[in-house]
C-alpha cells in the first residue's frame, strides 16, 4: 500500500517542480535584461581628470564594494543591437570585477561635468553611436566594452581576449525563416535547409562522415567488406 502512494507522491511533486521552474523568474537576471534595455541620456561634458586624481574623487566620495548593489549585468544595449545583433548579450559580473580589480577608476574613468551626477556613470552615458561628428574623441559603445575588457584582461594574463570566449553566436528562431508545407518529405526538407545553408552543405560534403568506407564490423554481411560504407553502398540518411 506504501509503495502504490509513494509513486503518485513523487510524481506530484516532480510536475510541481517543473511547473515551479517554468513559472519561476530569477530576480538578479530579469533586472539585468530591464536594465540592459535602457538607453540613457548621452552625456556630453565629463571632467578630464588624470588617473591619480580620479582615484582621489572615488575615495572622497567614498565608492566602495557596498555601493555595488548589481551582481552581473547583461551587455546588450539597444546602441549596439540597432547596428547589428550576431551574438548574444555578454554577462558581466560586476561585483566579482569590482572584488579583484578594487579599483572603480579603471573603468569609471571619467565623471560628468554635472556635480549631481553619479561618480559611477555607466558605461553608455558616455559611449553610444561610434564616429559622432560632435565628439570625434569619443569612441562608440562597443569599441568601449571590447577595449577596456580587453586590455584589461591582457594586462592581467587573466580572462577572456577572444570573440567565442564571451560570446555567444545569436542564432534566429528558424520557426519564421523555415518554410515547408504541411507533411514535407525528407528531400524537401533538406533542401530548405540547404537554401540557407548552401555552403555548409558543400562543406559536410567533403566530410570523413559523409564519405566514410570500410568494414563494419556491427553490420550483418559487411563485417569484413572493404567497398562497403556511406561513400559507396550505404545510406546516407542526412
Amino acid at each position: 500500500m506504501i509503495k502504490k502512494l509513494f509513486l503518485p507522491v513523487i510524481l506530484i511533486i516532480v510536475i510541481s517542480g517543473l511547473c515551479l521552474a517554468n513559472s519561476w523568474k530569477a530576480p538578479d537576471q530579469e533586472k539585468a535584461k530591464e536594465r540592459s534595455k535602457e538607453t540613457v541620456p548621452f552625456i556630453k561634458e565629463y571632467v578630464d581628470d588624470c588617473k591619480i586624481n580620479r582615484r582621489i574623487c572615488l575615495m572622497d566620495a567614498k565608492v566602495s564594494l557596498e555601493d555595488v548593489k548589481d551582481v552581473y549585468f547583461l551587455l546588450d544595449s539597444p546602441v549596439i543591437k540597432e547596428k547589428e545583433d550576431h551574438y548574444e548579450p555578454v554577462r558581466f559580473a560586476h561585483k566579482r570585477h569590482a572584488a579583484l580589480t578594487k579599483d572603480c577608476s579603471k573603468c569609471h574613468h571619467f565623471r560628468p561635468k554635472d556635480k549631481d551626477a553619479l561618480e559611477t556613470t555607466r558605461c553608455s552615458a558616455c559611449h553610444q553611436d561610434a564616429f559622432n561628428p560632435e565628439r570625434p574623441e569619443r569612441i562608440g559603445l562597443k569599441a568601449a566594452y571590447h577595449q577596456q575588457c580587453i586590455a584589461c584582461h591582457k594586462d592581467e594574463a587573466k580572462g577572456p581576449t577572444g570573440c567565442k570566449e564571451c560570446h555567444l553566436q545569436h542564432v534566429p528562431d528558424h520557426k519564421e525563416l523555415v518554410k515547408l508545407p504541411d507533411n514535407a518529405d525528407p528531400f524537401q526538407v533538406t533542401a530548405e535547409c540547404n537554401r540557407c545553408h548552401d555552403a555548409q552543405a558543400e562543406d559536410m560534403l567533403k566530410t570523413a562522415h559523409w564519405l566514410w568506407k570500410g568494414p563494419s564490423p556491427y553490420t550483418t554481411g559487411h563485417r569484413k567488406d572493404i567497398l562497403h560504407g556511406k561513400g559507396t553502398t550505404a545510406l546516407n540518411n542526412y
